[in-house]
């Protein structure tokens, strides 16, 4: 059954940050969430590490990817396929190569690495630079790296499942890209408390050694669905929500798995 039909208008339209009312909300939503959800998206996060460990983790590894690795990398790290395209096209034409070892392998601290990184790509929009570069770091090498996309948090926009759950926009204000890095980090790290309270942080997600390191991305990726249909569901007719993806499968849709060929 479509997530619209089961929690349906559990936000109220215009809801930000500053909403008192939110968090309640999301969490009486996340309690009747099935936490199976999150370890079968977090089963499918642990393979794609494996294939990017395997393209990446050796230091002189990324010289040698084909022109079908770096596709597969691009629909990894965004989320829209337009998004995608643009990011393979962009791949396509320059070789990144040596920035892309400089961000996995090369010295000085992973904020600065980012931050280098996102400035050398010229042409391409800061997002992707930044989805792109802790996509690769953190699906490469995953318990010491964090993802900074725009749903989690759109400097642009100024919105995202982390000011949600932080309930504020101003612990992820910062003055530049290696900044925001350690912001979108630290809270990304708070985010979990909020999870504790929710029930899907089982043991056979967050005690599984390759389940582990993406529970926070299942989590926050379940959150954000479930906020975006609260969302939807007061813009669109009954008829129009049927037709939205599951909720597993909104997960996998911002992550950038593919869609499951079937549901339970």
């Amino acid at each position: 059954m479509p997530i619209g039909q089961r929690a349906s208008h559990i936000i109220k339209p215009k809801t930000g940050p500053e909403d008192p009312e939110l968090l309640e909300t999301l969490q009486e939503a996340l309690e009747q969430t099935d936490p199976q959800d999150l370890v079968v998206v977090a089963d499918e996060l642990a393979a794609r590490h494996e294939r990017f460990a395997a393209w990446l983790a050796a230091p002189d590894s990324a010289w040698n990817l084909s022109a079908e690795t770096w596709n597969h990398i691009a629909r990894a790290v965004t989320v829209a396929r337009r998004h995608a395209a643009t990011l393979t096209e962009y791949l396509g034409q320059h070789n990144i190569a040596l920035p892309v070892q400089e961000l996995l392998h090369g010295e000085g601290e992973t904020p600065q690495r980012v931050a280098g990184f996102v400035a050398r790509l010229h042409g391409l929009d800061p997002r992707l630079r930044l989805e792109l570069a802790t996509g690769l770091l953190h699906f490469t090498f995953p318990e010491e790296h964090w993802l900074w996309t725009r749903w989690l948090w759109d400097v642009n926009t100024r919105t995202g499942i982390l000011p949600l759950l932080a309930g504020s926009v101003h612990n992820l204000v910062a003055d530049d890209v290696a900044e925001g890095y350690v912001n979108v980090g630290a809270v990304t790290a708070m985010s979990m408390r909020f999870a504790e309270g929710t029930g899907l942080l089982t043991p056979e997600l967050t005690e599984h050694p390759r389940r582990r390191p993406f529970a926070a991305d299942a989590f926050l990726a379940c959150a954000y669905s479930i906020y975006l249909y609260g969302i939807t569901s007061w813009r669109l007719s009954r008829e129009f929500n049927r037709l939205l993806p599951t909720l597993p499968n909104m997960m996998r849709r911002l992550l950038g798995l593919p869609k499951a060929t079937s549901s339970s």
